[in-house]
């Protein structure tokens, strides 16, 4: 498992002097971390240049200031940015290098986000699912799991990690074996099966149904 310093290490025997900061979220900061959890960072470049590919980083990479702006005035050079990410790195995120950031944005951003994400990205997913064969292990767990986060932003705008979610959805519904699904992620050997898959779909229904009246 790659750790910030490794990671800073890397970067800088190959951009000297140009990392300005660096900022954890994701699972090591909302205390999920499970075998096979990516270091989730945002890097600060005091000058653009292309940031070199590293196994098991999932980085986002901004120039230096941007964290200070709203989410919808930056523009990244490399990665994904969002009014989540930017909640989550003003909450919860860690710095590792450089000056805390303000990450400045409303609930409201945070929550049209989540809801244009369940139908844009989340719905399309399912409609595959509802009429796959078969889904793999490790595809239970990210369409189990996912929505999920979603749906408890939306209701309260809080932002969670994915095992926690699942056990938040497994209270509101306990019919449905969620449970299986946060315990295989945690790194449980447990099959997950058709059963599962099918409970995904209707957990993924039901959130849909709550977070539309």
């Amino acid at each position: 498992m790659v750790t910030p310093g490794e990671y800073l290490s890397f970067l800088d025997a190959r951009l000297p002097g140009l990392v300005a900061g660096a900022h954890l979220h994701g699972s090591h900061v909302l205390d999920d971390v499970v075998p096979g959890s990516d270091l989730d960072i945002v890097i600060e470049l005091s000058s653009a240049a292309e940031v070199p590919a590293f196994e098991g980083a999932d980085v986002a990479v901004v120039p230096a200031g941007s964290l200070e702006k709203p989410v919808f005035d930056v523009t990244p050079l490399a990665g994904e940015i969002t009014p989540v990410l930017w909640q989550q790195l003003r909450t919860a995120g860690q710095t590792v290098r450089g000056a805390r950031p303000t990450c400045p944005g409303t609930a409201a951003d945070v929550e049209d986000y989540c809801r244009s994400n369940l139908v844009s990205y989340w719905t399309p997913l399912f409609d595959q699912v509802r009429v796959a064969p078969e889904v793999p292990r490790d595809g239970i767990v990210w369409v189990g799991l996912g929505p999920a986060r979603l749906w408890h932003t939306i209701r309260t705008g809080e932002i969670v990690s994915k095992s926690r979610a699942g056990e938040l959805a497994a209270a509101r519904w306990p019919d449905l074996p969620i449970l299986d699904v946060v315990s295989v992620r945690r790194g449980s050997p447990a099959e997950l099966t058709a059963v599962h898959t099918r409970a995904t779909v209707e957990l993924f229904d039901r959130i849909m149904a709550d977070v539309t009246t």
